[in-house]
């Protein structure tokens, strides 16, 4: 019997995340990840062409499984620019979905999580431009829903306000999973103190408390 593609497939790009992880781009050659698969080396250039390709593989995969995507982005698009309340409600659902990901407890138990998270820390600063198409693909439908929402609650922003009040939704509620080791170190090893919905909903009313209208830091001089 012929083994499975998606078995030897999927093998492949976990010895690779793994070596991605511990030596970066440069350090690693297919030979190291062929090895540390157990698998010829000819199946890297048969399924993947060469190590950039695999990379972009790794990081579509690591996308796929953990990526903030949003719920429904066509509501995003048609959302009326005077109806606030929708856009509430959007940004409500939109934060409880990427909290549900990203909670500490949901991010642990996705396979090899160390090696993703140090993966990802690689690529924060300055990702390559070949994952930049492949970064928006998947995490550009979420950005548009909340930039949408911030939009109709705040229409007094420019689109640099919007941007970084944007990032800083997304940063603060996906770093409970990306930072869950540091936040140990910082906050101690306290237990949730209630349900997946509980916590994100005092997200969300972190978030919406941010976005009143009339911050004073966000007046014109």
């Amino acid at each position: 019997m012929e083994p499975k593609t998606p078995d030897t497939r999927t093998s492949l790009l976990q010895a690779a995340l793994v070596c991605f992880a511990d030596y970066g781009f440069d350090g690693t050659s297919m030979r190291m990840i062929a090895e540390k698969a157990g698998r010829p080396l000819s199946l890297l250039s048969h399924y993947f062409k060469n190590k950039e390709g695999l990379y972009l593989e790794v990081f579509k995969h690591i996308l796929e499984t953990s990526a903030p995507q949003a719920p429904n982005p066509a509501l995003a698009s048609g959302l009326d620019q005077r109806d606030p309340q929708a856009a509430i409600r959007l940004l409500r659902e939109q934060i409880h979905f990427m909290y549900q990901q990203a909670a500490p407890d949901a991010a642990a138990a996705k396979p090899f999580m160390d090696q993703r998270a140090r993966l990802w820390v690689r690529e924060f600063r300055a990702p390559r431009p070949s994952l930049r198409p492949i970064i928006q693909q998947y995490l550009g439908p979420a950005t548009d829903l909340i930039r949408n929402c911030i939009q109709a609650l705040r229409p007094e922003l420019n689109a640099a306000q919007v941007a970084f009040l944007g990032a800083t939704i997304m940063g603060q509620v996906a770093g409970h999973g990306t930072m869950s080791g540091l936040h140990k170190v910082l906050w101690g090893e306290l237990p949730p103190f209630g349900s997946h919905f509980q916590e994100a909903e005092l997200l969300v009313d972190f978030c919406l408390h941010g976005l009143r209208a009339g911050t004073p830091a966000l007046r014109e001089e």
